[in-house]
């Protein structure tokens, strides 16, 4: 009688691997893995890379398949550490993006809806959360004159529509100047940038008193925002 399995040897091959070492194989990988379905993944595998790189099974023993797993893990574990960072890298940008998107349409907001002086009053006391009497120290003008011109600046915020624009106070000079100053100082969150550039803004401060104010640990972005 004709053994139908010597006529196919690399199915009989096959069919040892899986009764004599995959059961035990595969108990090993479910311990690499510590879980059943990535450990029955790697069994397979190694399986197969086992059928495909060595033609004899008398070459194969439990401790070379026990070998090739762990080997098969460890660059399985090192593939999925390298997706996480390119994913944190990605997810970074993408963060990073948002907030340039957002502190620039923050000061173009503060631009469209305010006057020169109104704008750097608000973008101090509302985004930075100077006192009324430090800002007016640095504009060189009166508590009370500050105060006013917050005051506008919210009814502006509330009556926006109705206000009309505001593009007859703007030179174009000075909107440039004031937009690059107000992004700076938001994404650095650091008021300083736009204080020691308040004398170039005549439209804000004739005669600007150089000051030292202290800095402000706020979040100016969102406080704006809530403030908006």
């Amino acid at each position: 009688m004709v053994n139908r399995l010597n006529l196919c040897p690399a199915k009989n091959e096959e069919e040892s691997l899986w009764l004599d070492y995959y059961p035990q194989l595969q108990r090993y990988c479910h311990f690499l893995a510590q879980n059943q379905w990535d450990g029955d993944d790697i069994a397979q595998e190694t399986i197969f890379k086992a059928l495909k790189h060595y033609n004899h099974t008398q070459k194969i023993s439990s401790a070379l398949l026990n070998k090739m797993a762990y080997n098969h893990w460890i660059d399985q574990v090192r593939k999925r550490k390298n997706e996480t960072i390119e994913a944190e890298v990605d997810l970074n940008k993408v963060v990073s993006k948002n907030q340039v998107d957002q502190i620039m349409a923050t000061v173009d907001f503060i631009l469209e809806q305010f006057t020169p002086k109104q704008a750097v009053i608000f973008l101090l006391k509302e985004g930075f959360q100077y006192q009324l009497n430090e800002v007016a120290e640095l504009l060189n003008t009166t508590e009370m004159a500050v105060k006013a011109n917050l005051f506008r600046a919210k009814q502006r915020l509330e009556k926006a529509k109705d206000e009309g624009t505001v593009e007859k106070y703007w030179d174009e000079e000075e909107r440039e100047l004031l937009s690059e100053l107000f992004y700076e100082s938001l994404k650095l969150q650091d008021p300083a940038i736009l204080i020691e550039n308040v004398p170039q803004i005549k439209s804000v401060v004739d005669l600007p008193k150089l000051v030292s104010l202290p800095k402000r640990t706020h979040s100016p972005v969102s406080t704006l925002c809530m403030a908006a």
